[in-house]
């Protein structure tokens, strides 16, 4: 059975915040996906699923890199905000309720989610150990603690990601400078030694100001929300600091190699602009010190984007001339991609390969571009002139929309490789669905259950798809479309997480947590 791998999902928050609701029992209970039921749309955490526990391991998803979010204080400070939460995600109405009443701050949450990711019962004390191993009936799944583990091609294999650097604060969301490095600090390094948890990654921010790393705007809320009064609206608004030296400070504790509990940065929200200072400081600090290849990056640490797109602006400046906009791909100007600054430009891309790191595609419409309008069409007329009017017109709405929504996925991909400018760019990219974290699925692959289908759509009809074929890909000799995209839906990960797990902790069995 083919095997398949995602750098990004949200595998628990939805059983946090729903739990005990139908279908939230535990983590692995599910509401499956039913096409004639479920349209694809952005993810109703009380409608269905695009990916649980139970259907990574029956999908044969056998790594999957699971985000751990706390929602922001924004979602949950007022009934306004609840209401939205409720409306745009799906989220449970007395859940967040209660969160706000009892002051539950972000850590707190995050450990919560943990004890759903591990199974485990509610507690108020931080427990220290953690089950490395998961089951319920004939399902299994691991958390890696050994090289046996990490090498087992048979189990699911789970690696964890914290989603936001305010995850590490349980002060009020407005605590900054000193405090907050403190706080932040003690957090993640009680995470790291003395709960002994895996942590893979770090995304520095989310949505919200967290006063230590500038953020690129990504709340999708409706045009509506504009006219409203939502308390807390102004914590959406960035710092100017790209990165301010209380962040440094937790950039230095996640990446420092000295104790084997490296922690990768995901940049995947930041500003473009704290992103290039996050490069360059990988350079002064290069090169890696725990790459052992006859080549080692010059860059201190492989950088990662694990759910991003491309912008198609050629560098920062024309990147930062696009800013903020949420509707900015209706301009006749942007004729490709989704141009936000929160999308990777044409620049990074060379230094993420140099730096021997990875870029996960999203497979949300709107990081993709489905909201350029002229983009959508120009693509929709290749595919018609490919496909022939006739056959096009004979698929259905439906069906076309789907092979839009590919041709967008592989317009993105295809992308990277022909900027990165050489055949090693084809390693450098995965899949990182954001499945189940608010996102509206490309309609071709609405959960992990289509991975196996989309990848052959891509497969089989690739000159089809392709917009740009004028555009040099850089396919090396030997390698067919076959395993070039076994590389893209797994190989390339497996590899990755391979070469830079740095925590294999020690655990004890489920049974023998009280």
């Amino acid at each position: 059975m083919t095997k398949f791998a995602d750098f990004h999902i949200h595998l628990s928050l939805k059983h946090l915040i729903n739990k005990g609701e139908e279908g939230r029992k535990d983590i692995w209970d599910s509401i499956r996906y039913n096409p004639s039921k479920h349209k694809p749309k952005r993810a109703s955490s009380d409608k269905y699923d695009q990916s649980d526990l139970s259907l990574l391991v029956d999908e044969n998803v056998k790594m999957a890199v699971i985000a751990l979010h706390p929602v922001e204080v924004i979602v949950r400070k007022s009934w306004v905000n609840r209401l939205i939460g409720k409306f745009i995600f799906g989220f449970e109405l007395d859940r967040l309720k209660k969160w706000a009443q009892d002051s539950v701050k972000s850590f707190s949450i995050l450990n919560r989610e943990l004890e759903v990711v591990f199974s485990l019962p509610d507690k108020d004390d931080y427990r220290k150990n953690f089950p490395s191993h998961l089951a319920k009936g004939n399902r299994r799944a691991i958390f890696p603690t050994n090289a046996d583990e990490l090498n087992d091609e048979e189990t699911t294999k789970l690696f964890l990601s914290v989603e936001g650097a305010h995850a590490l604060s349980n002060l009020p969301f407005e605590a900054q400078g000193e405090e907050l490095e403190k706080e932040v600090l003690k957090n993640l390094h009680h995470l790291q030694y003395e709960r002994n948890i895996p942590i893979f990654s770090l995304t520095l921010c989310h949505f919200a100001n967290n006063y230590l790393f500038k953020q690129s705007w990504a709340l999708p809320l409706p045009k509506v929300v504009d006219f409203l009064k939502i308390p807390g609206k102004d914590l959406l608004e960035s710092q100017e600091e790209p990165i301010n030296k209380h962040g440094l400070k937790v950039i230095d504790q996640c990446l420092d190699p000295s104790k084997g509990k490296r922690i990768l940065i995901d940049t995947k929200h930041l500003h473009i602009d704290a992103r290039y200072v996050y490069y360059q400081l990988l350079l002064d600090k290069g090169p890696n010190p725990l790459d052992t290849s006859e080549n080692p990056s010059e860059y201190y640490a492989p950088i990662i984007a694990s759910h991003s797109g491309v912008s198609g602006m050629r560098n920062k400046e024309e990147a930062l001339q696009v800013g903020r906009a949420k509707r900015e791909g209706h301009k006749n100007k942007y004729q490709r991609f989704n141009p936000w600054e929160i999308n990777i430009c044409d620049e990074e891309l060379p230094i993420i390969m140099k730096s021997k790191g990875m870029i996960g595609i999203s497979l949300d419409q709107r990081i993709l571009g489905t909201e350029n309008n002229d983009y959508v069409k120009a693509v929709c007329n290749h595919l018609k002139d490919k496909y022939g009017k006739v056959t096009w017109r004979k698929m259905g709405k439906a069906k076309r929309t789907e092979m839009i929504h590919a041709a967008l996925f592989l317009d993105n991909l295809l992308y990277i490789v022909h900027k990165m400018g050489s055949e090693k760019a084809w390693d450098c990219i995965c899949i990182g669905s954001d499945f189940d974290g608010v996102i509206d699925p490309i309609d071709c692959c609405p959960t992990v259950s289509y991975f196996s289908s989309f990848e052959k759509l891509l497969v089989d009809d690739f000159d089809k798809l392709r917009y740009k074929a004028e555009e040099e890909i850089y396919i090396p000799n030997g390698k067919s479309l076959q395993t070039l995209f076994r590389g893209v839906f797994y190989d390339n990960l497996e590899r990755f997480i391979k070469d830079n797990f740095c925590c294999l902790p020690s655990s004890v069995p489920l049974e023998s947590i009280s």
